[in-house]
This record gives structure tokens, sequence and C-alpha cells, in this order.
């Protein structure tokens, strides 16, 4: 009986030391992994305004004549808001002849002339954008086949910001994980892993007057940065 008694006893010891043992070692490889959020509002520094202006005739003189007349009726527009010639990009024109396709006939006969133009307005003061988009929508009072295309705004800075938020995602993830680990009074360990996620470029809900208005037609835009981090727990 004492023998089997001792036998017993240690075995119970020695199944509380083989429970103990792999119960510190799974405590030892804990983790955990949160996800770290940084945003910020940021103001455009380009804007692009593309007029687009068209016309088709069967002679091409007078197809180039009726483009020479919208490009200097845009123009003038653009003098008088004291644009600077390096503020806008006049591009080629661009003809296109439409082709007789009938098979019994034996040469190739031009049927008219389809031709266009366009012009890029990037001003350095951005502000001004939204005047001279309503300006030269005066044009259309005037001319048929213009198109003025609403301001396009463009972060070219954007990876001076990209770095800046990638740290606040990763001291946010950080934080997250301290607090989480509280509940229970443990601590992060190391850093173990960490995978940036997706940069985003979001529309901005702050500016009353463009909050339909598409993030690219949004003089100011949120971008946002995400991190997901892994730590090692300390007990």
């Amino acid at each position: 009986i004492i023998t089997a008694t001792i036998l017993s006893f240690g075995l119970i010891i020695s199944a509380a030391l083989i429970s103990n043992a792999i119960y510190n070692s799974d405590r030892s490889q804990s983790r955990i992994t949160v996800k770290g959020v940084a945003e910020k509002r940021v103001k455009a520094d380009k804007a692009i305004i593309n007029i687009i202006f068209s016309t088709s005739n069967t002679k091409l003189e007078d197809a180039q004549s009726n483009i020479a007349g919208k490009e200097k009726a845009v123009l003038d527009i653009l003098k008088s808001l004291e644009l600077k010639e390096n503020e806008y990009q006049i591009n080629n024109v661009k003809v296109q002849p439409k082709f007789s396709e009938r098979q019994q006939e034996r040469e190739t006969k031009i049927l008219s002339y389809d031709v266009m133009q366009s012009i890029a307005v990037i001003p350095k003061n951005i502000e001004k954008s939204d005047e001279i988009y309503q300006k030269l929508q005066e044009l259309k009072i005037t001319f048929n086949n213009i198109e003025i295309i609403k301001p396009e705004y463009y972060i070219i800075s954007i990876e001076k910001y990209k770095k800046d938020l990638l740290i606040s995602a990763t001291e946010n993830a950080e934080m997250r994980a301290i607090e989480m680990l509280k509940v229970n009074k443990n601590e992060i360990g190391r850093l173990e892993n960490m995978t940036q996620g997706q940069f985003e470029v979001l529309p901005d809900k702050e500016d009353t007057k463009h909050v339909n208005d598409d993030e690219l037609n949004q003089m100011y835009k949120k971008l946002r940065s995400v991190v997901t981090v892994t730590y090692l727990i300390k007990y």
C-alpha cells in the first residue's frame, strides 16, 4: 500500500510538472496581433482643368478655323483671370479624316474631317480652380462641342505623408495592444512582425461645399494607412 501510494504520488507530481512545463511553453510563445490605423486630412498641391473642343467639317480649313476661334476664346478668358503662360498647356491639334466606305468606288474619298484640340489649365494657386472652372463655363453659351472638365486635384508630394502615417499607424497598433493586455495585467514584449496594409486616398467629408464630389474632384483628401503588428506577450 505504501509503495502504491508513493508511486501514485510520484505520478501526480510528474503530471503536474509536465503540465506546468507545457503551460509555461505556451505562455512564452503567446502573441497578440493588432491593427493600427492613422489618418490625415491633406490639401492637394496640384489642380488640372481640362478643356476639350472639337468640330467636324467637309473642309479642313474651315474646321481648323473653328478650332482656332475656340482656342482664342479660351486663352482670352485665361488671360482675363491673370493666368501666366506657364499655367496652361496648349496641346497639338488632332485631325481625323473620315473616308468613304463604298467598296465600288475605286478611289478612297475623304468625306469630312474631325478636328480636336485640348488645353490643360494648371494654376499655381489651386484655390482659384473653382473660379477658373466657372468662368470657362461661359464658353458653352457661344460655342458647341466644347467640354470643360471639373477641376481634378492631386497630391504630388504624397510620399512624404506615407512615411509619417506609417509611423503613426504603428504607434496606434502598440497603444491598442497595450490597452488590450491591461485587462489581464500583461505587457507587450518585442515586436515580432509588422505588415504594412493598404494605403488609401479617401474622399473628404469635412468640406461641405464639395462633400458629394468624387475624391478626384476634391481639393482636400483623407489619407489612411493601416498596419498589422504582432507582439510577443510578457507575463
